[in-house]
């Protein structure tokens, strides 16, 4: 397999370091979906997510459109189950 091939990823854990791993995926074009404990927590994690792009495009680092397309690309779970490969 190469990274051609790589079309979506799973990450578990949401904190600061799956979070930059997610945005990084995302803005890669991979769709991703994001585990984290609870439902709550999930959602906090791509809050911060969009907190991190909104910044790149405030710096001039982003433009809007991939900022949002990017974060489009991001799906959050409280279950691990949803990172069965399908």
């Amino acid at each position: 397999m190469s990274g051609a091939d790589i079309r979506r990823v799973g990450i578990v854990g949401g904190g600061q370091m799956g979070a930059g791993i997610a945005e990084v995926c995302a803005r890669a074009g991979l769709d991703t979906l994001l585990c984290e404990a609870t439902g709550p927590a999930a959602t906090a994690a791509r809050e911060r997510i969009a907190v991190s792009l909104e910044r790149a495009v405030q710096r001039g680092k982003l433009d809007r459109t991939s900022a949002e397309a990017a974060l489009a690309r991001i799906t959050t779970t409280a279950e691990l189950t949803d990172l069965a490969d399908r």
